[in-house]
């Protein structure tokens, strides 16, 4: 599913005709699109398969500071310690800054806001429909209609959970190391 598709869905689900291009600056337009970046962000900060990345190496500016990518969700751990995001540098709280100068790199795990192109339909569906249950509540407060899709986003959920698993479980499996401890 494309992302005017999404953002048709969840206007139909207000009662809005769709669009058949991008149309900023229309109130119900925007406002899906608001809903769909909160609840692409919600779903994805969990970190899933598509959006984790593993033993990343991050080098250590001249001044000291790490500059983390734009779209991090969250630092998962860093084998040189605890991490935090701040200000877009890497931040230490054991010594309360963002100075990293005793290291040349250190290696992270993150999570990573994907693009809407990036993702798999199977997190698209979830993302929209959470986006639907959104947008019915805030614009149109019916709670009624808004529980209505919750069997539909708890379905895709769990299809989403169970592709993570078994994605990861397979991944683990072909790692040449875990094979040659058989």
């Amino acid at each position: 599913m494309d992302y005017l598709d999404a953002v048709n869905y969840v206007l139909n689900q207000i009662g809005s005709p769709g669009v058949s291009a991008p149309q900023v600056g229309l109130p119900d337009y925007d406002a899906a699109e608001r809903r769909l970046a909160e609840a692409s962000t919600w779903v994805q900060k969990r970190g899933w398969w598509f959006n984790t990345e593993t033993n990343v190496t991050l080098t250590v500016e001249g001044d000291g500071t790490i500059i983390l990518p734009t779209n991090l969700l969250k630092v998962l751990n860093s084998k040189s310690g605890f991490m935090l995001a701040r200000g877009g540098l890497a931040y230490n709280p054991n010594t309360q800054s963002t100075d990293w100068s005793g290291y040349t790199s250190i290696n992270v795990s993150w999570v990573l806001l994907q693009p809407w192109e990036n993702l798999p339909e199977v997190a698209t569906d979830v993302i929209r429909i959470a986006a639907a249950q959104e947008m019915i509540t805030i614009e149109l407060e019916d709670m009624r209609k808004a529980d209505s899709l919750s069997t539909k986003y708890r379905d895709a959920y769990v299809e989403m959970k169970k592709d993570d698993l078994e994605i990861k479980k397979r991944s683990k499996n072909y790692n040449p190391a875990f094979i040659c401890l058989r």
